[in-house]
């Protein structure tokens, strides 16, 4: 199901959680994504991947927050909503390996009316993407989205 399309920073609740949708990153995009912003070997050639930590070719952790933050963005979620964000805290618990599909949620982690702006407000959402193949988590990140009311 997709997300609802929020009308103000008012219809966020602490605990409220969305799917945002499911992604699957290709060896080819994830060479290209490191060629250009990431070229450590590992994301780029296969038997340099072997050798490393990961054993394979595996996507770089800004490719993964760039690409679930993107589903977030795409969603009507805050499409009507959005003003910027400020903060991310991030961490990446797992490699995300050529072809494999992670689900994207957002938990509601705090909503603060703005005392300055009362047309506005601030939210500090967190997003997880989950391999779909065994529930292991390939990035946690909180970040500060400043929205509309």
């Amino acid at each position: 199901m997709a997300p609802p399309r929020l009308r103000s920073l008012d219809d966020l609740h602490v605990g409220d959680r969305y799917e945002i949708g499911r992604l699957t990153l290709s060896l080819e995009e994830i060479r290209d994504f490191a060629s250009r912003y990431d070229p450590q070997p590992f994301h780029l050639d296969e038997e340099a991947a072997r050798s490393s930590v990961f054993g394979t070719v595996v996507a770089a952790g800004l490719h993964t927050l760039s690409a679930s933050f993107g589903l977030l963005m795409a969603s009507a979620l805050l499409r009507d909503i959005s003003l910027a964000g400020s903060a991310m805290d991030v961490r990446w618990p797992a490699a995300l390996r050529p072809g494999e599909e992670v689900l994207v949620t957002v938990e509601v982690m705090e909503v603060k009316t703005s005392r300055a702006r009362r047309d506005r407000g601030s939210a500090r959402l967190r997003y997880v993407a989950t391999r779909t193949a065994d529930g292991v988590v390939v990035l946690d990140a909180t970040g500060l989205h400043h929205l509309r009311r």
